[in-house]
């Protein structure tokens, strides 16, 4: 079972080398970097060369492309491992994160999964966990994970095996190719058109925020692109309702997948198969 890691990067000299170190010290070796660099005018390009040249896992292409999803797809590409994830270069993996993901998909049989998600800081302390763990597949699918409703998926936390993603029809690939900043939820809604979400009860990565967070920088143009999928939607106080009882929904469920873990270390089948409590 090998991992495909895709990293996006234009001018990411600040966080990339956490980035890369955050998958070189991963307890399994199994894995594949491809940094795939938009023509960078600081030291990125530098950086990944550094990288390639020390371990041979690590590879890099640097040339001008449409945007960040461009570049994910030509990662995807130019990359072979069974499963494929996506770490942008300011964010992080934790070190038993691709073991952990190994151990459950290899005990149950999973399309994709993601974890808890984390969130770390500038200094890459982890900030917080949310015990967010209560996916329904038809809901991923129709547009409701955004910020207006149940909130988004994690990209950072997110893995989907390669047979999966060539379900995807060529006009999905086309239009994702040509997204700028939501390509993500457009992603996540196709794949869900075919398998459900998984939810392993660890912390598998974590977005970094900073001052330079382009998901927050460009909030409304991600906004305006989340809209030109056509997501459900609801009147502001009936989404703060919904909003509120999937929260503590996803929180208890959270709290069982918790124990049935701590209940049998030693065998995950019994954590993975309580994975099935999603929303309908």
């Amino acid at each position: 079972m090998k991992f495909s890691v895709i990293t996006p990067v234009l001018n990411g000299r600040k966080y990339l080398s956490a980035a890369i170190e955050s998958v070189k010290t991963q307890s399994i070796d199994d894995w594949e970097l491809l940094i795939v660099d938009g023509a960078s005018t600081d030291d990125t390009l530098s950086i990944a060369k550094a990288y390639a040249c020390d371990d041979a896992r690590i590879a890099y292409i640097s040339e001008t492309d449409t945007g960040m999803y461009d570049a994910l797809l030509k990662g995807i590409e130019q990359t072979d491992g069974d499963w494929i994830c996506w770490l942008n270069s300011d964010d992080l993996y934790t070190p038993w994160c691709f073991s952990t993901v190994k151990k459950y998909a290899e005990a149950e049989k999973m399309n994709w999964c993601t974890g808890f998600p984390g969130c770390w800081d500038a200094e890459g302390r982890l900030n917080y966990v949310k015990p967010v763990s209560c996916y329904s597949q038809k809901k991923i699918a129709a547009g409701w994970h955004h910020d207006k409703l149940l909130g988004y998926l994690q990209q950072e936390s997110i893995f989907f095996r390669r047979d999966l993603f060539k379900k995807l029809l060529d006009s999905d690939i086309a239009r994702l190719r040509g997204m700028k900043y939501a390509g993500d939820f457009l992603l996540w809604r196709r794949l869900a058109q075919y398998s459900a979400l998984d939810v392993i009860p660890s912390v598998l990565g974590g977005f970094r925020r900073h001052d330079s967070n382009m998901s927050e920088q460009k909030k409304s143009a991600y906004w305006n692109e989340v809209l030109s999928t056509n997501p459900f939607q609801l009147p502001g106080p009936a989404a703060a309702t919904i909003a509120y009882f999937y929260r503590l929904r996803s929180a208890r469920t959270a709290w069982r997948l918790i124990d049935a873990a701590d209940k049998s270390t030693a065998s995950v089948k019994t954590a993975p198969n309580a994975i099935s409590d999603r929303l309908t």
